[in-house]
C-alpha cells in the first residue's frame, strides 16, 4: 500500500497547469506577474535591517501580509508573525503574541507589549498589505496574455474558401500549404477557381470572421500598458511619459506625480515610524532605516513630494 504524498500531489497540480489558460489565480502566467509586480514594489524602497536579518523574508512578509512584528527573542531581537492579545479603545493592538516565522510549534504564550518589547511594522493603517492589488492586477495582465495568444492564434485560422467537392478542397488545401511554406508561385485550375467563388467576391480566400487581428493586438497591448501604469501609480512609481512632450502636457505629469506621491507617503511613513521607534527602544548600534529609491523630496511638513521633471521648452 502506498500512502498519498501531499507535497508530491501539490507539485503535480502546480506544474500541470497550462500557461496559456487563466484559472483565476492558479496559472503560470499569473504567478509570473505576481512576482513581477512585487519586484516593482520592492524596487521603490531601500530597507536596511540588522545584519543577520534576511531582507528578502522581511520584505516578503511585510508587503504581502501587511505587517510584521519585531520582538525580543533569546536575549536579542528578531522578527516574525504576530496575533493580537489586547486592543486599546482605538482598535490598535497594545499587547500581542509573537513567534518566529518558522516556529513549528507556535506554542509560545508570552505576551509582548507594543512599544516596549515589541514593535509592529505596518504598511497601512488597516494592517493589510499589497496582496489584494497585486492579485487583481496580475490576473488582469494574465488575461491580456491569454487574449493576445488567442488573437495570434486566430491570425492563422481566419480564412475560408468555398468549394463544391473534395477535389476542389484538396486543390485549395495544397495551394494554401505551398503558399504558407514560402513558395512564391502556386497554381490552381482557373475553371475551378471561378466555380469556387459563389459570393460574387473575386477573392478566393475570405476571412472567417470580421475581426482585425492586428488592430486587436494593438488594443490589447495598450490595455496591458494602462493596467500596469495604474498599478505603478498605486504603488508610488511615476509612469507619465516625460520624454514625448508633444503628446503630454505638464498638467498630466504633475497630476501623476501628485498621485504617486500621495500613495507612497502612507506606506513609507508607517514603516519609517516603526523603524524609528525600534531604534529608540532597542539601543542597538545597528539601526533600521528606510529610504525611497525614486526621486522624491521631503518637504518641511514631513510629506513626500515628487521632484519636478518637466523642463522648459
Amino acid at each position: 500500500m502506498q500512502y498519498i504524498d501531499f507535497e508530491k500531489n501539490m507539485y503535480t497540480q502546480f506544474y500541470g497547469l497550462a500557461p496559456t489558460e487563466v484559472y483565476g489565480q492558479n496559472n503560470y502566467t499569473n504567478y509570473f506577474y505576481k512576482r513581477y509586480l512585487y519586484n516593482k514594489i520592492y524596487s521603490g524602497y531601500d530597507i536596511k535591517l540588522i545584519s543577520n536579518w534576511a531582507l528578502n523574508v522581511f520584505r516578503f512578509c511585510l508587503f504581502r501580509f501587511g505587517s510584521i512584528a519585531i520582538f525580543k527573542y533569546n536575549g536579542g531581537w528578531t522578527f516574525g508573525s504576530w496575533s493580537p492579545s489586547e486592543y486599546d479603545n482605538q482598535m490598535n493592538p497594545i499587547k500581542v503574541f509573537c513567534h518566529t516565522l518558522f516556529d513549528k510549534h507556535h506554542s509560545s504564550k508570552q505576551v509582548y507589549t507594543v512599544g516596549k518589547d515589541c514593535i509592529i511594522v505596518k504598511c497601512f493603517d488597516d494592517y493589510l498589505g499589497w496582496d489584494d492589488l497585486v492579485c487583481e492586477t496580475s490576473e488582469l495582465m494574465a488575461n491580456c496574455n491569454k487574449t493576445t495568444n488567442i488573437a495570434l492564434m486566430n491570425a492563422n485560422v481566419n480564412l475560408y474558401a468555398t468549394v463544391k467537392d473534395d477535389k476542389q478542397k484538396a486543390e485549395i488545401e495544397s495551394a494554401y500549404q505551398e503558399a504558407t511554406e514560402g513558395k512564391p508561385l502556386v497554381f490552381i485550375d482557373k475553371e475551378n477557381k471561378n466555380e469556387m467563388v459563389t459570393d460574387n467576391n473575386d477573392n478566393l480566400l475570405n476571412p472567417w470572421t470580421n475581426h482585425d487581428t492586428i488592430g486587436a493586438m494593438d488594443r490589447i497591448l495598450v490595455a496591458r500598458r494602462t493596467i500596469l501604469n495604474n498599478f505603478l501609480t498605486e504603488i508610488g512609481i511615476k509612469n507619465a511619459n516625460t520624454q514625448k512632450k508633444e503628446r503630454l502636457i505638464s498638467d498630466e505629469v504633475n497630476q501623476n506625480n501628485e498621485e504617486t506621491s500621495a500613495n507612497i507617503n502612507i506606506c513609507y511613513n508607517n514603516i519609517k515610524e516603526a523603524f524609528d521607534k525600534f531604534n529608540e527602544i532597542s539601543g542597538l548600534s545597528e539601526k533600521l532605516s528606510i529610504d525611497l529609491h525614486y526621486d522624491y523630496n521631503t518637504d518641511g511638513d514631513n510629506m513626500m513630494s515628487v521632484s519636478e521633471v518637466i523642463e522648459d521648452e
